[in-house]
């Protein structure tokens, strides 16, 4: 079995490492994944049939890179490895293939490498646990024809609706998610500002407020040469937005 362990702590992985090595000889394992990110890459790339994933990981946590590998159809089947209380841990068991507390013991990762076994030929859904402790994300992805699309939240300048897409944009590029304009207002609403029914704004990168020839009000983002249209409706919970933020 082709096993990717994904832990910010080198530490944590190599040690993990070798309780699966002492486990079977059989057993192919990666452990150079150290944040969500890479790890979701990996999976991508070497299209293992389990990942061992710690929860807390930067860039991207363990919950959404196990959401994302559903998202991208992987048959990749996830086992939470957590110093989480059993409280938290109830919120996601029922989607999880297993779960390891840390320090794992070597007879319960057994027992959940043999577990995974079992769920090989079995679709497992775990959309709609990941976003009870994920959230707010610190990257969106996008998995598309040409392979996978990250992009920082932080670098989104703007959020559009796009039929029944929405646009997420950088400066420079942009991906098409699956994400509601409203999800994404009701998750990102401290950094992200409505201005119109179909648009969401970085306020950090808020330029300048221009006004047309025919009076419509247009927002200027910096790094962005186009503008994006304000409603009448938002224009005054913008003025006062931007009056307090001075």
């Amino acid at each position: 079995m082709k096993i990717l362990i994904a832990d910010d702590e080198p530490l944590a992985r190599q040690r993990l490492k070798r309780l699966v090595d002492a486990i079977s000889s059989h057993h192919t394992v990666y452990a150079d994944a150290s944040n969500g990110v890479d790890a979701l890459k990996q999976c991508i790339d070497i299209q293992p049939e389990l990942a061992l994933l710690d929860i807390r990981m930067p860039k991207m946590d363990g919950l959404q890179t196990a959401t994302e590998i559903a998202n991208a159809q992987l048959k990749t089947r996830v086992v939470f490895v957590t110093a989480y209380d059993e409280y938290a841990i109830e919120a996601f068991d029922k989607n999880a293939i297993d779960y390891l507390l840390k320090p794992v013991k070597q007879a319960r990762l057994d027992q959940a490498i043999d577990k995974a076994a079992q769920y090989m030929a079995q679709p497992i859904d775990i959309k709609q646990a990941a976003p009870l402790l994920s959230r707010p994300r610190q990257h969106l992805c996008a998995h598309t024809h040409h392979g996978l699309k990250v992009l920082n939240v932080n670098d989104i300048l703007f959020f559009k609706a796009d039929h029944k897409y929405v646009l997420a944009a950088t400066a420079t590029e942009s991906i098409l998610i699956e994400d509601s304009l409203k999800l994404l207002e009701e998750e990102f609403g401290t950094q992200f500002f409505r201005i119109h029914r179909n648009a969401l704004v970085n306020t950090t990168a808020i330029h300048a407020i221009t006004k047309s020839a025919s009076g419509q009000f247009e927002l200027q983002l910096k790094g962005y040469k186009e503008t994006l249209s304000i409603s009448r409706r938002h224009q005054a919970e913008l003025n006062r937005f931007l009056r307090q933020k001075d």
